[in-house]
């Protein structure tokens, strides 16, 4: 038996260069951390029939991999030879379809899984290559590589990705002064929405593609605010990186209408005017979680506000192991 862990993540900076569309003709550039909410796999051999025992949001038990339905599981699965059958469970912290990398985490869950279970050694960046070669070549997904990268490496990382797809994943080294800061000042919170990525993102990924003007000119300023918010990070200069996340969201709410909605437009004004200096919806948008960068002095007041508009704060930290086992008999 063995169980895996793999955590989900918040972007900082500069989300959306990592799609395909973007980068095969500009590169990309953005900031992503992982935090520690978790799906969790618990997995073994099953020889004494032989069978695929899968649960999650539903029981699957097939004679062979070509019978698995859950489409993730089953390119997973597809890649070994998994003679004995295989019992695998998973399940999560928070919702699906939330904007936190569920997908992504998902892909590098279950293959760190398998080569736990098969006793094979791949390096992490290979495990994270992998996921994203499933769900963007295989599966044809309108995904992107950070959830996939930083699910299996943790921390806060700036990935460089080149018009070949080719990744360059590097530590953020903040001052830990700033570190405890910024940790302290993200507050994130559940809109209850749950949304469909996958269209938001085909949305995006197609314009990006099609060369339009105006989603060019808008992608361009969001790459070039990863960049910024890399720089306030490292200088500690976290006011203006707070900031930078509001011109993000004015930027990204040009590109696609599918990333909002009036509901969410209201949250977003409402949370801006009780003391955020800025914030994003998490992963594609249209739902999920929200989260805000409010200065330590207004914070006794944003929260009771929020509580007012009847949302829940999820508490968090950043999260540094990255995909790995936790549990290994």
């Amino acid at each position: 038996m063995k169980i895996v862990r793999s955590p989900l993540r918040i972007t900082l900076g500069g989300g959306g260069t990592d799609l395909p569309g973007w980068y095969q003709q500009y590169g990309g550039f953005l900031i992503s951390a992982a935090i520690n909410k978790y799906i969790y796999f618990f997995g073994s051999a099953r020889p004494f029939d032989k069978k695929f025992w899968l649960s999650y949001s539903k029981i699957e038990i097939c004679d062979n991999v070509s019978e698995i339905k859950h489409e993730l599981l089953s390119r997973c699965f597809a890649r070994y030879n998994l003679l004995n059958g295989f019992e695998l469970h998973s399940i999560s912290d928070i919702p699906g379809s939330s904007g936190m990398g569920s997908s992504g985490a998902y892909v590098v869950g279950a293959l760190t899984l398998l080569n736990a279970v098969e006793k094979i050694e791949v390096k992490r960046t290979d495990v994270a290559e992998i996921a994203c070669h499933i769900e963007i070549e295989e599966l044809k997904r309108s995904s992107g590589k950070q959830d996939q990268y930083v699910a299996a490496l943790g921390g806060i990382i700036t990935l460089d990705i080149d018009k070949t797809g080719k990744v360059k994943a590097e530590s953020l080294e903040m001052e830990e002064i700033s570190f405890k800061h910024l940790q302290n000042n993200l507050l994130i919170y559940f809109t209850g929405v749950l949304r469909n990525a996958s269209r938001i993102l085909q949305d995006q990924n197609s314009k990006c593609n099609k060369q339009k003007k105006d989603t060019v000119r808008c992608m361009k300023r969001i790459q070039e605010i990863g960049f910024l918010s890399r720089d306030c990070l490292l200088k500690g200069d976290l006011d203006t990186f707070g900031k930078l996340l509001d011109d993000h969201w004015n930027t990204k709410a040009a590109i696609t209408s599918k990333m909002s909605s009036p509901f969410i437009n209201s949250l977003y004004a409402f949370a801006i005017k009780s003391g955020a200096l800025g914030g994003k919806v998490m992963g594609a948008g249209g739902g999920g979680y929200f989260l805000f960068y409010v200065p330590p002095e207004k914070q006794l007041n944003f929260r009771k506000r929020m509580v007012e508009k009847g949302l829940v704060e999820m508490e968090w930290q950043f999260e540094f192991n990255g995909c790995s086992v936790v549990y290994s008999q």
